[in-house]
């Protein structure tokens, strides 16, 4: 068995939502992921950090159009080969399409991004040099550009794709070559099984599936660490840290058992689309299909990138606290999203009533200058999220 992902497995520097780079590391490193695109976030997290980590706890990255500058080498290994059995199994992964690498962080990080068709056939090649039996492409750039590969790049057997969460609930073969997506989230996982006759592929299986806590039973070592990290008890409530007893604390003590509980509130923030998902699973599908899901590439990829007045309305929450800083570039918060038109996502799960959005919401960035076609009543039903609510997802 092989175990794969398709790119954006980094959590962030510090911890958010429950989960931090340090830990997500450690039970990648447990799980035995025998190759690991990069993707958008992994570069936005800073390379020549990330490759020290990933070789701290063995783990593989692969890329093959992320080009050093200064070597006009690949920053990562442009394939492995894995032997399952008496298989053999080529794997490499490309970056492109959707998941876009502003100019500032190619700079930042010494890097250029090729042509991933281009790179992808090279790879192939050289796979095949080495006498591999399976072609696998980790596609990090979106369910529909990664479906154009399939006529692009006819001799891959199975092309798994990542990076805008959407979900095949099964994979599916097309001109002989298995596409597969599993979402976007860290219980989100997809198997997909050949069976091979005479070196063909005779029959495909699999599935995308989502994990549930109880679903179990749990590796003990990730459980530990897991645990640990969120501090909770055996039964997994949240228990509260203790301190070392000294006389100031004991009075602190004393005084808060004395005094009613003081509610701890959360800072609001936005906390982006992939957030949302967890519950508009539907509505996220299909939103990722629009132009809003793709708006960030417009100013990363043009002089508009210097222009505070175009971020506004090309990521999430610009210039506002808890949102985009033009300075973190957090890809979580790339694009127009959810919280663009709706309002902060921790208000609404604290109850407060959804944001309404009429056509003075549209009209903060479909201005007759931006946008002198903008037709509301006609372009609202592109990006409406009662699209999203029928389930027809594009």
């Amino acid at each position: 068995m092989l175990v794969l992902d398709t790119g954006n497995f980094i959590g962030r520097r510090k911890a958010s939502y429950g989960y931090d780079t340090p830990l997500t590391l450690r039970s990648l490193e447990r799980m035995g992921y025998h190759a690991l695109a990069i993707g958008d976030k992994e570069i936005s997290w800073g390379l020549d950090e990330l490759e020290q980590e990933l070789k701290a706890h063995d783990l593989p990255a692969v890329s093959n159009n992320i080009i050093d500058i200064g070597t006009g080498k690949t920053r990562f290994d442009p394939y492995r080969i894995v032997k399952v059995g008496r298989v053999k199994v080529g794997v490499t992964a490309t970056i492109g399409g959707s998941a876009v690498v502003p100019s500032t962080l190619k700079e930042r990080e010494g890097i250029e991004i090729e042509d991933p068709v281009a790179r992808s056939r090279d790879a192939l090649e050289a796979m095949r040099k080495e006498k591999a039996d399976v072609f696998v492409l980790l596609a990090h750039m979106g369910l529909e550009k990664a479906g154009d590969l399939i006529d692009s790049l006819p001799g891959y057997d199975v092309i798994l794709v990542g990076h805008d969460g959407r979900k095949l609930e099964e994979p599916k073969k097309e001109k002989g070559v298995v596409l597969a997506a599993s979402g976007s989230r860290s219980n989100s996982l997809g198997e997909v099984t050949l069976t091979l006759e005479k070196g063909e592929i005779r029959k495909v299986e699999g599935r995308s599936f989502d994990m549930k806590q109880d679903d179990g039973p749990y590796d003990e070592f990730l459980r530990k660490i897991l645990w640990d990290a969120l501090e909770l008890d055996e039964n997994g409530n949240r228990v509260a840290r203790k301190l070392p007893e000294t006389p100031s604390t004991k009075e602190s003590a004393d005084q808060s058992a004395a005094a009613p509980p003081e509610e701890k509130v959360i800072a609001a923030s936005h906390i982006g689309g992939a957030s949302c998902a967890l519950c508009h699973a539907n509505v996220q599908a299909f939103w990722s299909t629009t132009a809003h899901a793709g708006a960030f590439k417009t100013i990363a990829e043009s002089d508009d990138w210097e222009k505070p007045e175009c971020w506004n309305c090309h990521v999430v929450g610009f210039g506002e606290k808890g949102g985009h800083s033009k300075t973190t570039l957090d890809p979580a918060l790339w694009n127009v999203q959810c919280e663009s038109c709706h309002g902060m996502g921790t208000e609404h799960v604290r109850g407060a009533e959804r944001k309404r959005v009429d056509e003075a919401t549209c009209r903060k960035c479909h201005t007759p200058e931006w946008s002198p076609d903008f037709d509301y009543a006609k372009d609202l039903k592109k990006v409406s999220c009662a699209v999203g609510l029928r389930g027809r997802t594009g």
